[in-house]
């Protein structure tokens, strides 16, 4: 049967089958099983309100059945509408294929026919679940700004499908992209949101949740707010949710050495040792060895960080070369020799840590590490390291973002270079870097 010649009847019918549904649930009780028999035969029309009581009737059937499906009149009412929605289902395969393959990369009119796809048939469902996987993408692909959009989108749909389920999810996402973006007031108010008008939040989310405003106000430096929230957090998260109490006692030894309450530190960090030493992995259970150190390291207690010192470098040796997280585990090693004055074994961590914080294109730690480099050199009259730094690294810098403000600095020094003005180009850096300017 070609799409054109399809009847609504028979389009109510094939959608009917389609969720193998009978007469009479579609018909509820405002209508009769018989109008629903007639609409089907085409023996009599249908009008907007009959359309909205089945569609309605329709969704509250395939909500209990647990499908993410959402019908409206118009799908009903307009038998094109109802086929294009398996046009809306192939470009969602295509994008969750693309988010599989970890293929990120659009051309802008493959975007703009996704867009205009779904502005001219709006289907409530579908789009959610499209701007979502864009944002998943965007979120892979490390573009936050494309991420946020595009998740944000999706929140703000999904207010049009009743029966969404697991709404808190989108904006739990939306909640991560606003900490790594440091839109902290944003993800408080998103954490919030959720707690206060999602239902159907599962206590382990409900505890993410309250973990995500802790590492909010934790960046905001409000560290009593940060404490008070890691109590409602672990409130809600149990040790059988692994991944998320290690968090929570992590950011809670950080939060007390904060406060100068390093005995308070100590026991969160030995409470996550006890859960993570059964599993055995290197790089959790150094990094936690690594906190412990840093105690040490403030309290000025040599005699511990000796102690530690040697089980961390196992654990480092024992890492995944491939660990995200192996550039700033050295970078903290390297911390920890420079406080007992080891210098060689500082120098040799920073360099491997640099290495790995440009191959995993990490834009956050690379500039610290360069600038830990630069210090050094530059205390022990290693020039020429710092030359050679600079040659090797060129095109990382070259790359490095610079404001209106720094252009302004940068133009004044080429200036006093080109009058071979030493001293004021001098007397500027040092200001400069003294915070005086």
């Amino acid at each position: 049967m070609e799409n054109n010649k399809i009847t609504i009847g028979q389009n109510l019918k094939r959608i009917r089958k389609d969720f193998d549904l009978r007469q009479y649930e579609l018909a509820g009780e405002q209508i009769t099983r018989n109008l629903i028999s007639l609409i089907e035969n085409d023996r009599t029309p249908i009008y907007h309100n009959v359309a909205t009581i089945i569609s309605k009737n329709i969704n509250k059937i395939i909500y209990d059945k647990g499908m993410d499906i959402y019908i409206q009149p118009e799908d009903i009412l307009n038998p094109e509408r109802y086929d294009a929605r398996k046009q809306a289902n192939i470009y969602i395969e295509k994008l969750t294929t693309r988010l599989k393959d970890q293929n990120y990369e659009f051309e802008l009119e493959e975007l703009n026919n996704v867009e205009t796809f779904l502005n001219k048939w709006n289907f409530i469902d579908k789009k959610v679940k499209v701007y979502e996987l864009l944002g998943d993408i965007y979120y892979n692909a490390k573009d936050s700004n494309k991420e946020y959009y595009y998740y944000l989108k999706a929140l703000e749909v999904s207010y049009e499908y009743p029966y969404k389920r697991e709404r808190y999810k989108i904006i739990l996402k939306l909640v991560y992209n606003c900490i790594v973006t440091e839109k902290f007031d944003e993800a408080l108010r998103l954490c919030n949101f959720a707690l206060s008008t999602q239902d159907d939040i599962p206590n382990k989310y409900k505890g993410i949740f309250y973990y995500n405003s802790a590492l909010a106000y934790y960046h905001k430096k409000d560290y009593s707010l940060c404490l008070e929230q890691l109590i409602y957090a672990k409130y809600y998260i149990t040790h059988k949710d692994y991944r998320e109490i290690k968090r929570v006692l992590m950011l809670e030894g950080i939060t007390n050495a904060e406060f100068e309450n390093y005995d308070g530190a100590l026991r969160s960090y030995t409470k996550l040792l006890n859960i993570i030493e059964p599993f055995k992995d290197p790089e959790e259970i150094g990094l936690a060895y690594m906190n412990i150190i840093q105690i040490h390291i403030k309290t000025d207690n040599r005699i511990k960080v000796l102690e530690y010192k040697d089980k961390v470098v196992s654990y480092v040796k024992k890492a995944d070369k491939n660990s995200l997280y192996l550039p700033k585990f050295l970078y903290s090693l390297a911390n920890i020799f420079y406080y007992l004055e080891e210098y060689n074994p500082y120098e040799e961590y920073l360099k491997e840590a640099l290495i790995l914080s440009k191959d995993h294109k990490d834009t956050s730690l690379f500039p610290s590490i360069f600038l830990k480099l630069l210090n050094f050199y530059r205390e022990t009259k290693q020039f020429q390291k710092i030359n050679d730094l600079a040659k090797i690294f060129i095109t990382k810098i070259d790359n490095f973002k610079i404001n209106n403000d720094f252009i302004i600095i940068l133009k004044i020094l080429l200036s006093y270079m080109e009058q071979n003005n030493i001293m004021e180009a001098r007397y500027l850096i040092e200001n400069l870097l003294n915070g005086e300017v």
